[in-house]
């Protein structure tokens, strides 16, 4: 189900999914929402929707189960379980492989300039890469972060990460070797 609200907290409308269920949620524009299916057993993929209209336009398929979804210019990036990051353009929905890795379950994803960064818990780690996939950092402190999920970027790059069994968000350099805990 899509709860949608207005600026003043008041509910607009609600909207069913099915038949699949949702994970993660970005924006495209101002009318358009992606929404992944995390491990639905109905459909495994990206869900676009109008929110003005009200329905859905596409269903994109994808060759696992999607969590973690990202927007950046005219590209989704979601993450896909045991395929890594695929790369979907928003104009005509083709898609691409750009990191090919293991991803488990409950991978995040965040794109900012020309660097992509997920997250791996069962690897309890934050990787960066640049947009052609090319590992660029890694950053592993069990101690400092335990179970990392959700992920954000700031504008100087800076990389904000919710660690679940360590009950904190980490602060991570661009450059990935320096941290803090909040």
């Amino acid at each position: 189900m899509l709860y949608v609200f207005a600026s003043d907290g008041l509910s607009k409308y609600n909207m069913l999914l099915g038949p699949s269920c949702g994970f993660d949620i970005t924006c495209i524009d101002e009318k358009t929402i992606a929404i992944t299916t995390g491990d639905s057993t109905r459909r495994i993929g990206i869900d676009i929707i109008n929110t003005e209209q009200r329905q859905k336009i596409k269903s994109i398929d994808l060759p696992g189960c999607s969590y973690g979804i990202a927007r950046n210019q005219d590209s989704l990036f979601a993450c896909v379980e045991g395929r890594g990051i695929l790369k979907v353009n928003t104009v005509d929905y083709t898609t691409s492989h750009v990191i090919s890795c293991n991803l488990p379950i409950l991978s995040y994803v965040s794109v900012f300039d020309n660097k992509i960064y997920y997250t791996d818990w069962r690897d309890n780690s934050v990787v960066c890469c640049d947009r052609k996939g090319s590992h660029d950092w890694t950053f592993k402190d069990v101690s400092v972060l335990n179970y990392p999920r959700g992920i954000t970027v700031d504008n100087d790059g800076n990389v904000f990460v919710v660690g679940v069994k360590s009950a904190n968000v980490v602060i991570i350099s661009n450059d990935g070797k320096h941290h803090r805990k909040s």
